[in-house]
């Protein structure tokens, strides 16, 4: 009797990885028609997230847009755009000494996309009169990225030049 419900187990249990295995290339997702024809893709990302839990995901994504554009031969030029309040995240704040363990993993988090997206050839600028309006016109930020005078500029000119914008 133990032996029939084993044997009956495991084939339920084959069957369902046998589904799930089939249906991958479905859940995965399929942006080849959207993509066809294109061997290039110039996009701006304008990020305003100023709680860093949304900043990291937003950094995730478009580290994964890049390295999905990559693998299906689209080959991407990604610039990334910080205002807003955005910007305090991204200032150096290891001396805060008001910063919890939870927060330096979270930055810790942030700085390695930022890395992870400067090697890939991103490009990534901070608004300097977005810093300047949060007290933090003189603070360091993060190492990759950009001073910019004004990001709204940018966000102009990288349309004007043929760049895709997408708020994030």
């Amino acid at each position: 009797m133990k032996d029939r419900r084993y044997n009956t187990l495991l084939g339920l249990l084959l069957i369902a990885l046998f589904l799930l295995v089939s249906a991958a290339p479905v859940i995965a997702g399929d942006d080849r028609e959207a993509l066809q024809g294109l061997t290039a893709a110039k996009v701006v990302f304008d990020v305003k997230k100023a709680d860093p839990q949304e900043l990291l995901r937003a950094l995730t994504a478009i580290r994964n847009t890049g390295e999905i554009l990559t693998r299906q031969a689209v080959l991407p030029d990604i610039v990334v755009t910080f205002r807003g309040a955005a910007v305090v995240c991204l200032a150096d704040m290891r001396e805060d000494p008001d910063t919890d363990e939870y927060k330096n993993d979270l930055l810790d988090k942030i700085s390695w996309n930022i890395i992870e997206l400067k090697k890939s050839g991103v490009q990534l600028e901070v608004c300097s009169l977005a810093l300047k309006l949060a007290g933090m016109d003189n603070i360091d930020v993060l190492p990759g990225l950009k001073r910019v005078e004004n990001s709204l500029l940018s966000l102009i000119a990288y349309q004007q030049k043929g760049y895709a914008m997408v708020a994030i």
